[in-house]
């Protein structure tokens, strides 16, 4: 148990770190892509190596992907530019980031698996 959480604990300090670096740059609705498709890949990648339980997925899929994806923050840029009635750019980006990540989350799985 204890274990379990000191690997959730650092591997959502560490996912941390990264987002907030990627929050400065490149920043904005960028940096929020880019933190998402990376979170998608640990994610995706952890899975298909070790599967979805122990401590490498607890650290790892858990703590580090967890603390990295920021669905809040893309959710925020999308709904300011509905706010601001930018619809175009606005579905290009929900689409783009869906489109991605699945792309993502396949590439990575067939690379290692």
């Amino acid at each position: 148990m204890i274990a379990s959480i000191l690997a959730v604990c650092l591997g959502g300090f560490a996912g941390g770190m990264v987002r907030g670096a990627l929050a400065r740059w490149p920043g904005g609705p960028a940096g929020t892509f880019t933190a998402n498709l990376a979170a998608t890949a640990v994610v995706a990648g952890v899975i298909a190596a070790v599967g979805h339980t122990g401590l490498v997925y607890l650290a790892l899929g858990t703590g580090f992907a967890g603390a990295l994806s920021t669905w809040s923050t893309l959710a925020r840029e999308i709904g300011q530019l509905l706010k601001e009635r930018r619809y175009l750019p606005a579905a290009g980006y929900a689409s783009a980031t869906l489109t991605a990540g699945v792309a993502v989350a396949w590439l990575t799985v067939v690379l290692t698996g």
